[in-house]
């Protein structure tokens, strides 16, 4: 199935403009007919999964199926901690300082961790625009039982993590979960806060934990109501 430029801005809720600008710098899959470009929807899928990016289509019907105790991420991400002014001049350096950082369960090898989110960077930048990365294993972690974990942590410098629209980072969302399919659920719920202005415009602001947690709260209040 083919898909034109109008249908895929809509399943990436971002304007055409944006989305040609991807295909002229080779960011993102396109076939070129002349002056007209279409994508294969299983290529787009595929693009999406590989840049954790979930089609607008995807995300509240899912969403809303979910009980909030189940995928919450407001207690995942209490669970996880938010901090603030987390060093680092480039994405290696972050990710080694979120991981000595991290509220993560004592069995957890954090060495072991750290290697494997260098090595899903090396797949696939996990910087999935307007500032935000969302570092996770590839695989889930040997030891890593319970619910799922989510690390907040501001970045002291923005950091360049090449993701899809050019923007540095300045937040990081590691996440940790027990199973791919806790991952994914998790993930879809994560990235639909993200595609929220209002909520990637508190980011920009947030100083304390509890004024995250409050807009989190209220966010999965509607998702689940």
């Amino acid at each position: 199935m083919k898909l034109t430029i109008s249908d895929v801005a809509q399943l990436l809720a971002i304007p055409e403009t944006t989305l040609k600008r991807w295909i002229q710098q080779g960011k993102i899959p396109a076939i070129q007919d002349r002056n007209r470009y279409s994508f294969v929807k299983k290529d787009l899928i595929k693009w999406a999964k590989n840049h954790n990016i979930f089609l607008h289509d995807d995300s509240r019907e899912n969403l809303s199926k979910n009980p909030q105790s189940e995928y919450s991420v407001l207690e995942a991400m209490k669970k996880g901690g938010v901090f603030f002014n987390v060093h680092g001049d480039n994405v290696t350096d972050v990710l080694r300082n979120v991981v000595s950082t991290a509220q993560i369960p004592f069995d957890v090898d954090k060495n072991l961790l750290y290697d494997m989110l260098l090595q899903r960077e090396k797949l696939a930048s996990t910087g999935i625009g307007s500032g935000v990365a969302i570092p996770h294993p590839r695989y889930p972690i040997e030891n890593f039982v319970g619910s799922t974990i989510i690390t907040t942590c501001f970045t002291e410098k923005k950091i360049d993590f090449k993701s899809i629209d050019g923007a540095p980072v300045f937040v990081v969302f590691m996440m940790l979960s027990p199973s791919t399919d806790m991952h994914l659920k998790f993930l879809s719920r994560l990235s639909y806060f993200l595609r929220n202005d209002s909520f990637i415009s508190l980011l920009k602001k947030c100083s304390e934990p509890e004024c995250l947690f409050d807009k989190v709260e209220k966010i999965e209040k509607s998702i689940d109501g």
